[in-house]
Parts: C-alpha cells; structure tokens; sequence
C-alpha cells in the first residue's frame, strides 16, 4: 500500500554557492490509502485542541505562532530531534490511539495499522505530522514540568523544540534524558544557545523586539526572481525553482506582508517574462 520514493532535499539554484543535496525517503502511501488516512485525519485528528507549544503541522497555525513565543528572550535555545517521524514506531503510535485518545484495543490497533509503515510512522502520510506531534506530548512531560519551574517558554515545530528564558540552557539535560528513555536522538551539532549579546534565529526568524525575516533570506530571494528574470532557468528546474521562490516568499509575508506583497509581484513580472514568446526563443531559454 506505499510506493516509496527518495526524494532530494529542495535545491535553491538561486544560492550563490552549490551544496550537495541529501535524500529522503518519502513512503508515499497508494492513493486508496491516502484517501483512509485523510478520512482519519479530518475525523479525528484534525479537531482536536492541541497545546499551544505545539505549534509545527497545525492547520491554522504558522511560524509566527511559534516565534512569538520566545520574542524578547534573554536567551535562546534551540534543539532538533534526529530523524523524528522514522524513530516514531508502531507501539508509540498505538499508545496515542489507545491511551489519549480512548479507543478500543482492537480500534487501536486497526488504527495504528492503517497509520504505520514497516512499523514506523511513515513519512509522506496525511496522518502523520499530529501523529507525531501527540506521540511528543505523550513522552516530554518531564520537559514541560523543568520549563514551569524554571519559568522556561517551550514550543516546537515538529522536530524543531525551542526554549527561552533568562537560563533555557538548563533544561538541556532533561530534554535529552526524556527523548532517550522514548528512544529518539538529538544532533548535538545543532543544538544552538544565544545568548544575550547574539543574533537570535528561530525557523529562519529574527527574534528582535519585534519578529523579523533575515536580510540574508530576502537577498537569496531578491536572487532568486534575479536569475529568474535573466532567463537563467528554464526546462525542467523552472517549475520546482518557481515553488521555492514562492514558498520562501509567503514565509516572508508572514512577517513582513509588504515586503511580501512587492516579492511576488516582482516573481509574477519575472514569471511573464519568462513565458513570452521571444524569452522561448531566445537562447539563453535553452540552458
């Protein structure tokens, strides 16, 4: 019932410098199990009232819900989970069914089946992002309770936790005794603590007293419509490099909807010029 794929990391041919990209599994469920997995998401999973620091996979919910929460901090703490939905396994997912959500064991476990690939939670499945956001708040209560005491804001954006404060650096220990008794891993390289004096990033956001986009992130896409217009992209990478640009620009209205507003009519004007009769026949269409 799945049709897995690798799927290469997004490329920006806007970057100045290439970089080697990484592939991900994508379990890619059939569609008549697709259409299941929609059903139970829409039924059951999507109403639920989930806990504000849940912030990733929500509908309604965006990366401004998750940097409001930490504007203004003294400090900064920001820790990823490695390779999250792949270490999510059935017994964890059967345990959300059963356990938090009150359905019977043989509810349960139909559930869990028609949600879990080769035992795990797959990656690709309409079901999954709430999956896994529940099976966290399953296990990182003794996170949640180290952030009350010490006066800690917590939020996450799936495998992306963030901690704030005047000393978030503390509870660093406890969220990575929690996540290994649940048997999930954190890339110790990426864990980040900014301090007082540094620029604080979160999700690609600038925490100042007020939320902004990087300067670096704008100019990537400044970049991007750049090359565009130039008619230094076309054939195949035109319509996955047309997705990016726009993706990047509707994080950016986000923040800024001005400055979103001008990015996209600025990659609606380099978008007509591309599709014009003379940039098709114009030599640099066929690069």
């Amino acid at each position: 019932m799945y049709h897995p794929f690798n799927q290469l990391k997004k490329s920006r041919p806007f970057q100045r410098v290439a970089t080697a990209r990484k592939a991900r599994k994508i379990d890619n469920p059939a569609d008549n199990l697709k259409w299941i997995q929609t059903r139970i998401y829409r039924r059951i999973l999507r109403p639920l009232a989930l806990p504000t620091y849940l912030c990733g996979g929500i509908r309604g919910k965006t990366v401004l819900d998750n940097v409001m929460m930490h504007v203004g901090a003294r400090t900064l703490v920001t820790v990823d989970i490695k390779a999250f939905f792949p270490s999510i396994d059935n017994r964890q997912i059967f345990r959300v069914w059963r356990e938090m959500l009150g359905f019977s064991a043989r509810i349960s476990s139909i559930l869990t089946k028609l949600t879990t690939f080769e035992r795990r939670l797959p990656q690709g499945a309409p079901t999954s992002a709430l999956l896994a956001n529940l099976v966290l708040h399953n296990i990182d209560g003794p996170i949640r309770s180290q952030c009350e005491k010490s006066a800690i804001a917590y939020s996450t954006w799936i495998d992306d936790l963030a901690f704030s404060g005047d000393r978030p650096q503390h509870v660093i220990q406890t969220v990575t005794r929690t996540l290994s008794s649940a048997g999930f891993g954190i890339s110790h390289r990426k864990i980040k603590i900014m301090g007082p004096g540094d620029r604080k990033l979160l999700l690609g956001t600038v925490l100042n007293r007020f939320p902004s986009i990087r300067r670096e992130y704008v100019a990537q896409v400044r970049s991007g419509i750049h090359k565009l217009r130039m008619g230094l992209v076309s054939g195949n990478s035109l319509r996955p490099y047309i997705d990016s640009l726009e993706g990047k620009i509707s994080h950016i209205a986000t923040l800024s909807p001005t400055k979103g507003q001008k990015l996209l009519l600025d990659l609606t004007s380099a978008r007509e010029l591309c599709a014009s009769p003379d940039r098709q026949s114009s030599p640099n269409a066929a690069h």
